[in-house]
């Protein structure tokens, strides 16, 4: 059973064996039954089959998530394809399969509205097997699998909300992961700067000092003494030159390390791959562009998930000429002939950027949603 989760959840497992039992059982007394033509027959494995595909494209992960008007699509075809095989055959209990459709029913609408339409699903099946079939209590075997259908959706139902809790949970561990991984680089880099001010300003000061004192005793002073004066200012330089390197080089390496913040903040995110392309050259000295850097990609990463059907969304982070490139792109097919809608997600994206004397603008294209970042680099 483990193996079989690593390709497919338990809950399709479960719905593929329910449909092999009911359309195998129901084909089997057909072929045992005279009654039966090899149309009536072949109707009813295509039916069934149908069913089962439509169930397992609309419930499947695949790289490209599948919009909900085609999943509502495959949703109508599998209850098609129910009352059709009602109409070939007598069997009551092939409504089995109305509860895997209604089973379906909690992601694409409220459990009020699932719970009336599991009803309303069922009434054509049984009114088909009462004036159709002629098959007596047709109305108790209704309302016993109205049953049956009302306790999947409440048990689907709790599992599509436990699963959306998670999805959230993931969401903002990933967001509190980034966030930490920002605030230590931001510690670091605090106390690099503090290191290399205390360097600058109380051994260079005092080396400075030193310097001009060895400097005015060389010139006052005589004979071998002044050459051993000489000596230790330039001895005294050098080591102020080193001073001065060694901190140049401490504030050098003070940049905040943005690849692993960014890099917390895209692994693992569900049905999403994400192309992470940042270039190594690249220095962040200050706190509030790498912050804003991390709160739109995040925002970029929400959006694609939310508004698009992209299976894979792409980060290019570079810097030239002392401005930064944030270039962020997803591969959903959009209608270019609607005008962009600047919701919260965009507006608090451009308001980020806007702080900071950036840009920022945003494109619809045929191959996908572009978002391009400009901002520059802090003085």
């Amino acid at each position: 059973m483990a193996g079989v989760g690593r390709f497919i959840s338990i809950e399709t497992f479960a719905a593929i064996i329910t449909w092999a039992v009911v359309s195998g059982s129901a084909i089997w007394l057909m072929l045992q039954s005279d009654g039966f033509s090899v149309l009536d027959l072949s109707a009813v494995v295509v039916c069934f089959l149908i069913f089962i595909s439509c169930f397992l494209i609309a419930n499947a992960d695949y790289e490209v998530r599948l919009n909900t008007l085609l999943k509502r699509g495959l949703l109508f075809a599998q209850y098609a394809a129910l009352l059709i095989v009602a109409i070939f055959v007598p069997y009551t209990y092939i409504a089995i399969l109305s509860t895997i459709w209604c089973a379906q029913l909690p992601y694409f609408m409220r459990l009020s509205y699932a719970i009336c339409l599991s009803f309303l699903c069922l009434l054509p099946l049984f009114l088909i097997f009462s004036f159709y079939w002629h098959q007596e209590g047709s109305l108790l075997t209704g309302i016993l699998f109205w049953t049956f259908n009302l306790f999947a959706l409440v048990v689907m139902n709790s599992t599509r909300k436990e699963s959306v809790a998670r999805e959230q949970s993931d969401a903002l561990n990933r967001e509190l992961i980034a966030t930490q991984t920002l605030l230590n680089e931001a510690a670091k880099q605090a106390e690099r700067v503090r290191i290399a001010r205390n360097i600058h300003d109380l051994l260079g000061h005092h080396l400075t000092a030193l310097t001009i004192n060895l400097q005015v005793a060389y010139r006052t002073a005589e004979g071998p003494v002044q050459d051993n004066i000489k000596q230790c200012h330039d001895l005294s330089k050098l080591l102020l030159s080193d001073v001065r390197e060694a901190v140049s080089e401490i504030r050098e390496k003070s940049a905040i390390e943005i690849t692993q913040t960014l890099q917390a903040l895209v692994s693992n995110v569900p049905q999403l791959t994400i192309h992470l392309n940042i270039v190594d050259a690249i220095m962040i000295n200050d706190v509030k562009t790498a912050d804003t850097l991390l709160r739109c990609t995040q925002e970029c990463v929400t959006n694609t998930l939310k508004h698009s059907q992209a299976s894979e969304l792409t980060i290019n982070l570079t810097d030239k000429d002392k401005v930064i490139y944030l270039t962020i792109f997803d591969n959903a097919h959009h209608n270019t002939t609607k005008s962009l809608v600047y919701g919260n997600g965009l507006k608090g994206i451009q308001e980020r950027v806007n702080e900071l004397s950036g840009s920022v603008d945003f494109a619809l294209t045929p191959s996908g949603f572009v978002t391009n970042i400009r901002l520059p680099e802090p003085l």
